[in-house]
């Protein structure tokens, strides 16, 4: 697939719709991962992205959204080729990860697939310039956050990924805005440093575990832990406390498990 990047280096566009994890979440994440590099990735990743954490990047898929451009081909329904990177991952009915951009002539947002094209990408680093380097490092630390966010899950049976609204405690929320911020900030009112040291607590068996397998593995493991979270209907009613106990949990196992296979992946690269 032929791609190219926009890259804009003296202006970050904010959007103003909440992302997977925001901000906190997914600095959490890429603090994690730090705190699990090898030496030498570690190293490696201070040259290329010039001394700077990959936790200063964590949303700069985010931010520059409308400046990084892709080309995936004509879609049906859109005249135009260019289009942004896709932030989601499609599940088949057994929850593996559907590995390719196409279905039927139309395309599939596909996350899991770009982060292994540019995981190889990264592996010539000499193939690339140093504004491409450090835009692919930084998509590569988001899209890892992203596909463990339940709700950048789609599934045959819903491919809404939660664009629409419930209610908690009598008050309306976007599920995909609940997931992408509040489940997390409810309960964890801390810096992202904070965050990444209370939820850093695994043996070192459990991380080899966790990021046993390939990406589509994990990806695997994400539709299945998350797909009750795709149950909620349209305008449901949530008691908030009840919500957030069941839910909670799960959001930290994601935040850590991202975090370790995001280190996994790097090292992978780097080392």
């Amino acid at each position: 697939m032929k791609r190219f990047l926009t890259i804009c280096t003296a202006l970050l566009v904010v959007c103003n719709s909440a992302w997977a994890w925001a901000r906190l979440g997914h600095a959490t994440v890429a603090k994690i991962a730090e705190e699990h590099l090898t030496k030498r990735a570690k190293k490696q990743l201070d040259r290329y992205m010039h001394g700077e954490s990959i936790v200063k990047w964590a949303s700069y898929a985010d931010d520059a959204k409308p400046v990084l451009l892709l080309d995936t081909g004509f879609e049906p329904t859109n005249t135009t080729r260019l289009t942004t990177y896709p932030h989601t991952f499609e599940a088949e009915d057994d929850c593996t990860v559907f590995r390719d951009t196409k279905r039927n002539g139309a395309f599939v947002k596909n996350s899991i697939y770009q982060i292994e094209r540019l995981a190889e990408e990264l592996r010539h680093p000499e193939r690339m310039t140093d504004s491409a380097r450090i835009t692919t490092i930084a998509l590569i630390v988001h899209f890892v956050g992203d596909m463990h966010c339940p709700e950048h899950i789609r599934y045959p049976e819903d491919q809404t990924i939660g664009y629409y609204n419930v209610y908690l405690d009598g008050k309306k929320i976007r599920l995909h805005t609940l997931w992408d911020d509040l489940i997390v900030r409810a309960r964890h009112p801390w810096s992202f440093s904070d965050l990444a040291e209370l939820l850093d607590t695994a043996s070192p068996q459990q991380i080899k575990d966790i990021c046993a397998g390939t990406i589509y593995d994990w990806g695997y493991d994400c539709a299945k832990v998350s797909r009750e979270v795709h149950s909620a209907k349209p305008e449901e009613r949530f008691d908030r406390t009840e919500y957030l106990d069941k839910y909670v949990p799960l959001a930290e196992s994601q935040i850590r498990n991202g975090g370790y296979r995001l280190a996994a992946l790097l090292n992978s690269i780097f080392d």
